[in-house]
């Protein structure tokens, strides 16, 4: 979990203007200080930069008053600002950062803001990332000063309360909520359903009472007959007028259709055009877009990579700078202490070398005096005197031999010393290699994931480049296709749009009611079914067939009755039928000399022959008049190129004439090849639209790879520099602890050689006593041994002078050796490690001014690319303006067609409903005609006057028929009510027996919902019940505690209660308790709570007051225990607390501004111990003052 990794303030109550940083210890931190030197306002910081919104809790009259007021030397800071830096590696916080920073200013007017990792936030925002840590600036786990017995002073019921929020309950009285809204619904949905049955049941009573009325309407039957025959008259007129009006109006629409079938066939050719154009820079803006953007996007990224590569070599070269600096500073430390005892041994060899001139010179003067001595014994006896020349040579011979000892045990020592040091030097390189080895296979790791992650990138790389050559390969047939799609559509469209223009022409609407009815046998009209040969013909084909265009040609004759049935309910007007099984063909006698048969200039289904030689059977096609003449008018039935007429009667029919269309136009046909078209269209656009986003999202996929790999590359050389030089220093540290193994192995050499020696010396010099013992026998004259006596006195003295000079040059060997084969090599090291280190700072300075360089190189390069992107995103608008513009364009364009099309389609209507209500008229009149016929003529003579005004007569008729209607369906409609309603009454008391349902399990569901609430609560006070009762037992060893529900049927209608037993006394209630014991008893509840659930960190002040030194050492233990899932920040006066801490931080206080410091625990118990002297000096004198 997240913990709190240091506090710092600004202006924040006595910490002065200048920022002040407490580092606090992920474990357990102890903040000291004497009374009064601002220790306390630690704990009121964390709780202000939290949130905390109470002035009293940070003990301060209002937020404002936190705001450092100033001293006589310090001014008054103008805000007070805490920031607390959390370390978030756990991911604690809900937020992707390995440190969260949390910052709280309060201004003079009490206005505060708040920060989040440098992001300006809101309290709300600050409060609910804290809540996801499990943090509430009013937790359990924040007990500020005077605040421990807050747990003992609440009431039970907040007490429960804490265990309800430590239990997370709330999700289900959220759950109960929810479920009593439901169960509110419920009942409301009853009631309504309720009044619904009432209203039904009435409704229905009422509909059972009318089933029983009568029906009657026969008496108006004779007024309605004689009301219509008068009607039928008068419409017969009406009709009559109406036929010669609307055959005026006919010729009228046509000359306008005329007119807009021009227009519209010019929109169409500007719209084909249009749309060509806006294709052409849909295909310019989708290049420009998808390789111009890209391009200039991937070297903006590329750039960016190279400036953060720049700023990681920058980075890597500091901190090699900043290490490269610290053992700098150690080799010159080293050099400076290797220098400092070369001078030192040397004053010491002067000082020895002073030393051993004034034992020679005192030798030099005992041995004269020796000397003198022997002649004065030589003098005395010759034999003597020999005896003596041979003990003295002897006595001569052990010195040199015990010196040469002396020597030999000094030169093992120094040996032994060396192989120590090489020893430690040996082991301190192992150590250093055991690290390098766990760096070295970390680096390896690192590698090797790398150079997997590397292969991975290849792969993906590999085949995302084959996915992005096939699907480009794709879209370019799709494209080509949709290409071809495109014209092929613009061109049916075109033709749609003029055989539909030719259609509504000459359009026949009763022609299309009946091929819409599908009807067997029925083919279409003989203009659809024909088509010419050579488009030259088809004007004189079109003029041939005259009125036969729209003729109907069916199967047989049954077809066309039924037709003719079907147009005479519709009312649709009357049609020509062509009956294949009865329709006669016609045909020209002879061989024509001129001309050309109509039927030899047509195409058709060999089906239709008789149909088509019943229209063109008789009829010459000739070029022109001047032809029609040589062949011979009235002969033959002719028709020129030029569309005139000429009947076998003689009749020439010419002049302007507008086509009617191209003859086998099938409207119905061309529309489906249109929708066929456009559906593949569609088809091909979505695939290619597909197809786009994929090669992109593949050049986007590609591009984020070679990023990925460029940085990896990047990395993994970082990664394999690290390595080398790790290895490298590795070599080093085994070339150097094999070179220190072989002296070693030397210098053992050496010892054991020398004890050889040395043991040969200790023969020697035994043999030498045992001969100078005997020597001095034969010395036993009493005058000669008087002189021998001086002679050894003064021999004793030179062996004792000459036994000083020994160990004087050895030492002053020893020295000479120090310096000549240790310290003047490893101050040549130390120089030749220093002046590369700082060649090596040098270089790595010059490469951070390189990549420095680089780096503005690259941004001023970025800027370029920037502008280029700017550039390419203004082609694109541009492009985009006229892509826009040109689709209003079409818009208007198509809007316009549209509007014509409707306009023409009105017209078309118009005439088409104007013909078949002339249709309808002539038929309507005839029907009219018949249908008086069939009233008695002697009614119909008595009717002498005819009213103008027929729509007073039919709502006449109406209103009769109207009652008659009333009055005729009455009983069967009742019956019908009847049942509709009696089945909307039993399905409403079913849904009423299923709300009650409804009902009966959301009750059942709270029921359930407080059953484990109760569950879960009661779990949750059950381990802490049993933590309290440990905890309690430990922090007063023979006592006991216990927590107790004031309603255990039903916790939540009463509180939580405590009872504790201190050692020796008896059972108490909290509030019989004292100072000491109450908090032991809310140190054991709180850390009941701790060890169920955790949380992050926990900040106590002063909650040692009250406790003796063996209870504060109780509480510092058990802190300490629970520092290892938990962070512990405890201010205290206690030095028994404080010996637990894993970090002491010091306040202190001078001239009215207080400074934190990290403290050692001895200088920690030096500073409580001074503040505890000056506490009771102040008090004695304090007292001294009240008792005077």
């Amino acid at each position: 979990m997240p913990y709190i990794e240091k506090i710092e303030m600004k202006g924040f109550k006595s910490y002065g203007n200048r920022k002040v940083v407490v580092p606090l210890s992920k474990g357990f931190t102890a903040i000291v200080g004497a009374n009064g030197s601002g220790k306390s306002n630690i704990g009121d910081a964390v709780l202000f930069v939290l949130g905390g919104l109470s002035a009293k809790a940070m003990r301060a009259t209002r937020i404002s008053d936190l705001i450092f007021a100033g001293t006589k030397t310090e001014a008054p800071a103008k805000y007070a600002e805490v920031a607390m830096y959390f370390n978030n590696e756990d991911r604690g916080f809900p937020i992707d950062e390995d440190e969260v920073v949390i910052k709280r200013r309060v201004y003079p007017d009490g206005r505060s803001t708040y920060w989040l990792n440098g992001r300006r936030s809101s309290r709300s925002d600050i409060l609910d990332v804290l809540s996801a840590a499990m943090i509430s600036p009013e937790g359990y786990n924040l007990v500020l000063q005077g605040d421990i017995t807050k747990f003992i002073k609440m009431s039970p019921t907040e007490r429960r309360m804490l265990i309800d929020e430590i239990s997370g309950i709330a999700e289900y009285d959220a759950k109960k909520e929810k479920a009593l809204k439901e169960l509110k619904q419920a009942e409301e949905n009853l009631a309504r359903v309720d009044l619904l049955i009432r209203e039904v049941k009435t409704q229905l009573d009422k509909l059972e009472k009318e089933r029983n009325d009568a029906l009657r309407y026969l008496d108006l039957k004779d007024r309605v007959e004689r009301a219509k025959v008068t009607l039928l008259l008068g419409e017969i007129r009406k009709l009559e007028s109406l036929i010669e009006e609307s055959n005026l109006r006919d010729k009228e629409i046509e000359a306008e259709i005329a007119a807009m079938e021009a227009r519209l066939t010019d929109i169409a050719r500007e719209i084909v055009a249009r749309e060509k154009e806006l294709n052409a820079v849909e295909r310019e803006l989708e290049e420009k877009s998808e390789d111009g953007i890209l391009e200039v996007t991937r070297k903006i990224s590329e750039v960016k990579s190279k400036i953060e590569m720049a700023g990681k070599n920058i980075e890597l070269a500091r901190k090699e700078i900043e290490d490269g600096q610290h053992r700098l500073a150690k080799a010159k430390e080293e050099l400076k202490k290797v220098s400092e005892e070369i001078e030192k041994s040397r004053n010491t060899i002067s000082r020895w070398s002073k030393r051993r001139e004034k034992l020679m010179a005192e030798i030099k003067e005992k041995e004269v005096i020796k000397n003198e001595l022997v002649v004065k014994l030589g003098e005395i006896d010759r034999d003597f005197a020999i005896a003596k020349q041979d003990f003295d040579r002897v006595v001569e011979e052990l010195e040199e031999a015990k010196k040469e000892l002396y020597m030999k045990e000094s030169d093992i020592k120094k040996f032994e010393e060396e192989i120590e040091r090489a020893k430690g030097r040996i082991a301190q390189n192992n150590a250093r290699r055991i690290s390098l080895k766990a760096q070295i296979e970390e680096a390896r790791r690192s590698l090797e994931a790398k150079r997997s992650e590397l292969g991975e990138i290849d792969g993906k790389m590999s085949k995302a480049e084959t996915r992005l050559k096939k699907a480009e390969k794709e879209l370019e047939e799709k494209s080509r296709k949709l290409k071809k799609i495109e014209g092929e559509l613009s061109k049916a469209r075109e033709e749609l749009i003029k055989a539909e223009a030719q259609r509504e022409v000459r359009g026949n609407r009763a022609i299309e009611f009946l091929k819409a009815q599908n009807i067997p046998g029925l083919y279409g009209s003989l203009g659809e079914l024909i088509t010419v040969r050579d488009e030259s013909y088809a004007l004189a084909v079109e003029v041939a067939l005259g009125g036969s265009y729209d003729h109907v040609v069916v199967e047989d004759d049954r077809v066309a009755e039924r037709a003719i049935k079907l147009l005479k309910e519709k009312k649709l007007g009357r049609l020509t039928f062509l009956p294949l099984n009865k329709i006669k063909p016609r045909s020209m006698k002879g061989e024509p000399a001129l001309g050309v048969p109509a039927l030899d200039v047509v195409q058709y289904d060999p089906r239709f022959r008789n149909a088509v030689a019943h229209a063109l059977g008789d009829t010459l096609i000739v070029n022109d008049m001047d032809e029609a003449r040589a062949v011979g008018i009235g002969k033959v039935r002719m028709v020129t190129l030029g569309g005139e007429l000429l009947e076998r009667s003689g009749a020439i029919t010419g002049g302007h004439y507008r086509p009617r269309g191209k003859l086998g136009v099938n409207v119905d046909e061309i529309r489906k090849r249109v929708e066929k078209l456009e559906r593949e269209k569609e088809a091909l656009e979505s695939a290619v639209n597909a197809l786009r986003v994929e090669v992109k999202g593949l050049q986007n996929e590609l591009f984020e790879l070679r990023m990925k790999r460029s940085e990896l590359s990047k990395d993994l050389q970082v990664t394999q520099r690290e390595m080398d030089r790790l290895l490298a220093e590795d070599r080093a540290l085994g070339e150097e602890i094999r070179e220190n193994e072989a002296h070693i192995e030397a210098l053992e050499k050496k010892i054991h050689d020398t004890r050889g020696e040395m043991a040969k010396l200790r023969g020697r010099i035994e043999r030498l006593e045992k001969k100078r013992t005997k020597l001095k026998k034969a010395l036993e004259n009493p005058e000669a041994r008087e002189l021998n006596q001086k002679i050894r006195e003064v021999e004793a003295e030179i062996s004792k002078l000459r036994e000083e000079l020994g160990k004087v040059e050895s030492k002053l060997e020893g020295l000479d050796v120090r310096i000549n084969e240790e310290l003047l090599p490893r101050r040549a090291d130390l120089e030749e490690e220093i002046e590369g280190l700082i060649n090596r700072i040098n270089a790595l300075k010059a490469n951070i001014e390189e990549n420095e360089r680089a780096i503005t190189d690259f941004e001023a390069e970025l800027e370029e690319l920037k502008k280029a992107e700017e550039n390419v995103k203004d082609e694109l608008k541009e492009l985009r303006e006229r892509r826009e513009r040109l689709r209003n364009e079409i818009i208007d364009l198509r809007a316009e067609k549209d509007e014509l099309s409707s306009k023409l389609q009105e017209l078309r209507i118009e005439a088409n409903t104007l013909k078949i209500k002339l249709a309808q008229y002539e038929a309507t009149l005839g029907e009219k005609r018949d249908e008086l016929r069939h009233y008695d003529s002697r009614l119909i003579k008595s009717i002498k006057e005819v009213p103008l005004e027929l729509d007073a007569l039919s709502e006449q008729i109406e209103k009769m028929e109207e009652e008659i209607r009333a009055l005729e369906p009455v009983n069967m409609k009742a019956i019908e009510d009847f049942e509709v309603v009696e089945r909307r009454y039993l399905e409403l008391k079913s849904k009423r027996e299923q709300v009650i349902a409804e009902k009966e399990s959301i009750e059942e569901f709270i029921e359930e919902i407080e059953g484990q609430k109760k569950q879960v609560f009661l779990q949750t006070l059950g381990e802490i019940a049993k933590n309290f009762s440990e905890l309690f037992a430990k922090l007063s060893p023979g006592g006991s505690a216990r927590l107790i529900l004031e309603n255990e049927d039903d916790p939540f209608a009463g509180g939580l209660e405590i009872e504790a037993k201190p050692a020796g006394k008896d059972v108490k209630r909290i509030e019989a308790m004292s100072g000491g014991e109450k908090a032991l008893t809310a140190l054991a509840f709180v850390f009941a709570i701790q060890r169920y659930k955790p949380a992050p960190f926990y900040l106590f002040d002063e909650i040692d007051a009250h406790l003796d030194d063996a209870n504060v050492k109780r509480v510092a233990d058990l802190i300490k225990e629970a520092s290892q899932n938990s962070q512990f920040i405890v201010v205290t006066l206690r030095d028994v607390m404080m010996a637990n801490a894993d970090k002491i931080i010091g306040v202190s206080m001078r001239k009215g501004v207080s400074r934190v410091v990290a403290l050692s625990l001895e200088k920690a118990m030096k500073i409580l111990e001074e503040a505890r002297k000056r506490s009771e000096a102040e008090h004695a004198e304090m007292f001294g003052h009240l008792s005077g």
